[in-house]
């Protein structure tokens, strides 16, 4: 029999169940989720703000997102952060920050402010001024290059106790040794002259209205020395006039006697300034009128006062004015 025929043959077939109904009359209600959701909200009274949120907790965990960040203390952790402690770190962390900044500002302000120091080097501060050039045209007389050289010596203003050299030149080319003694006319040993510098140093100190003084680098000392007591003889009347040192103005009166004679005259003498062996002219009345010093082996001086010989010593070396 068919399935349908045999539908139809069972009791009740084709009638739809009826609903039962209730005691009261009234038909029951279908239970849905949302019938749920009002029933708990009536018996627990809970509000759809609470459901929400547990809802979004729940599918927050399900999809695997990590906790609010009030909830831990850092990844990983499951100890809560109080408020109080919270705000607390943050201020001492905010105030340590300010106290850094603060301190880098105070610290490039007074860098930037603060000068640099010198970089001048004590040798450098001393270096003598040059004055202005002596110039020579070569043809002048002995006369005439002293009495030249002595004008612009004279000239000069050097303050007290410092060092200032005079350029001297001879057409348009630096005066030369060599030069130097032939316009003098100076008698000196030819040894004399191959074992000193290419060029004199002429300047002036500062001291009792000016002294003048000249200064050579010294190529050979064993050969320089033994020809500046060869050139004691004559020295004062080559060179001492541009010094202003005269022998006859210093010898006035040749005694008549013998005696008087040997004492009316100018000698050298060994004499010890500042730990340095100095030959030192001695006039009749026995003071210094002439005076020259290897300061080193390298350097040689001529000058005619002590002071200006101690200057020399402490600003000289090395064949050159420090």
């Amino acid at each position: 029999m068919p399935p349908e025929q045999f539908r139809q043959h069972m009791p009740g077939a084709g009638k739809e169940p009826e609903p039962q109904q209730s005691a009261s009359g009234e038909l029951p209600r279908i239970r849905t989720y949302q019938s749920d959701v009002e029933e708990m909200m009536q018996r627990q009274h809970v509000s759809k703000a609470t459901i929400a949120l547990a809802e979004d907790e729940r599918s927050r965990q399900e999809a695997g997102e990590a906790a609010p960040r009030e909830k831990v203390f850092g990844a990983g952790s499951a100890f809560p952060i109080k408020a109080g402690w919270n705000s607390r770190l943050t201020v001492l962390v905010s105030g340590v920050a300010v106290v850094i900044v603060v301190g880098i500002g105070v610290g490039a302000y007074f860098f930037l402010r603060t000068p640099p120091p010198a970089t001048t080097t004590p040798a450098a501060q001393e270096k003598p001024k040059a004055a202005h050039t002596v110039a020579l045209q070569g043809k002048e007389t002995r006369a005439g290059t002293i009495a030249l050289l002595q004008k612009n010596i004279a000239a000069l203003s050097v303050p007290q106790n410092e060092l200032r050299v005079i350029p001297v030149t001879v057409g348009e080319r630096a005066l030369t040794t060599q030069t130097f003694f032939t316009l003098l006319q100076a008698s000196t040993p030819s040894s004399l002259a191959r074992s000193l510098g290419t060029a004199p140093a002429l300047g002036l100190h500062g001291f009792k209205g000016g002294q003048p003084f000249l200064l050579w680098s010294v190529s050979s000392y064993d050969n320089a020395f033994p020809a500046m007591l060869s050139f004691e003889e004559t020295v004062l009347d080559d060179i001492g006039p541009l010094f202003g040192v005269h022998t006859r103005e210093l010898l006035a009166k040749v005694g008549d006697t013998t005696a008087d004679a040997i004492q009316n005259r100018i000698v050298f003498k060994d004499v010890i300034i500042r730990n340095k062996d100095v030959r030192a002219a001695f006039g009749p009345q026995g003071t210094i009128v002439f005076l020259y010093a290897f300061i080193d082996k390298q350097t040689l001086v001529l000058t005619t006062n002590e002071e200006t010989l101690k200057t020399l010593i402490v600003k000289a070396g090395g064949g050159r004015l420090r």
